[in-house]
């Protein structure tokens, strides 16, 4: 919001406004997760649609300067403090695989489900406000009952990585969770689905972790590290951007011993949902607000579909009703005056 009003203020070109903005929210996130590399992937690939060098390195000095200052009051503990992890056995990496499938599978349903909810709301003739307050009065009903729903979930999400909640009290806050992210998108509610996204990954990788402690009885498995792989795994397939999610996850804890678990459940989990959604959560939020996104459209659009190989031109000698003829003979609202011709091939 700064960045769009400042660059505004200054009345700056579009191109140059959008990559302020975009440097602003690669700040706020970098500075939110203390997660610079991560802060500025994101933004590149899911907002502005570029890797390119003309873009990334504005967003990779932002995402830097606002992680040192809040370093500096803070210090320079990753957000998430779990306890060491390692891969003990190599057939392990399977269960993590399944995690990504089952992420995979579960995050289009989750998109279609916000966007059912906000279509269902368009059609109900009330003013946005009302909408409003019916979305509070449902997520303030679940906070009396659960008051964990509210907020950005990292004392639960904390909690999971430490195995402090038990399966049963965690099953319900996640469908808690679910439904009060579900009511806020759909009433058309200031709301991120970035953090609940990694609340109901977290929740979903302790749910498999500890089923899969119960099918193997004495291999057993920490549930706290399939909690934190199903962050990014879920992460991946809502938001179709694994780069992303497997440097956030491996930025909000700096343990290198997940990494290999976390890449693999991130790009299956990628893959197997964009077979089945083609639309991402972000998308849906664009969509929501006008915006849309272009950037697939423009990727099938070749230059034969919109050039005009024939342009009209007009000689300085030629009368008026000449120009007229040509004008009413043909799609252009404008020509320039010339003596030369481009020759028909």
């Amino acid at each position: 919001m700064v960045a769009s009003l400042g660059g505004r203020l200054q009345k700056w070109t579009t191109p140059r406004l959008r990559l302020l903005v975009g440097c602003g929210a690669a700040a706020g996130i970098a500075s939110a997760y203390n997660a610079p590399i991560a802060g500025a992937v994101f933004i590149a690939e899911i907002v502005l649609g570029s890797l390119a060098m003309e873009i990334f390195g504005p967003l990779v000095f932002s995402s830097v300067i606002a992680t040192l200052t809040v370093r500096g009051f803070l210090g320079p503990d990753p957000l998430y403090k779990i306890p060491a992890f390692q891969l003990n056995r190599n057939w392990e990496i399977g269960p993590y695989l399944l995690l990504g499938l089952s992420a995979g599978l579960l995050a289009p349903w989750f998109i279609r489900l916000l966007r059912a909810t906000e279509e269902w709301a368009g059609r109900i003739a009330a003013p946005v406000y009302i909408k409003m307050c019916v979305g509070g009065l449902i997520v303030g009903g679940l906070a009396i009952l659960h008051p964990e729903v509210c907020g950005n979930g990292y004392s639960v999400v904390s909690g999971v990585l430490r195995g402090e909640w038990l399966w049963q009290a965690l099953a319900v806050i996640l469908i808690f969770k679910v439904l009060a992210t579900t009511a806020t998108f759909g009433s058309g509610a200031v709301g991120g689905v970035f953090t609940p996204t990694l609340f109901i990954g977290a929740s979903l990788g302790f749910l498999f972790g500890t089923g899969t402690n119960h099918l193997l009885g004495h291999f057993s498995v920490n549930p706290s590290a399939f909690a934190l792989v199903g962050m990014g795994a879920f992460l991946a397939a809502a938001t179709h951007a694994p780069i992303m999610a497997i440097v956030m996850i491996f930025e909000i804890t700096l343990d290198y011993q997940i990494i290999l678990p976390l890449m693999l459940a991130c790009v299956v989990a990628y893959y197997t949902s964009v077979s089945i959604e083609k639309q991402s959560i972000y998308a849906e939020a664009l969509k929501r607000k006008g915006a849309g996104d272009y950037r697939r459209q423009l990727a099938e659009l070749h230059v034969r579909d919109i050039m005009k190989p024939k342009p009209l031109t007009i000689s300085p000698k030629a009368g008026f009703s000449e120009i007229a003829e040509k004008f009413v003979q043909t799609r252009w609202s404008s020509s320039p005056e010339t003596s030369y011709t481009i020759p028909s091939r």
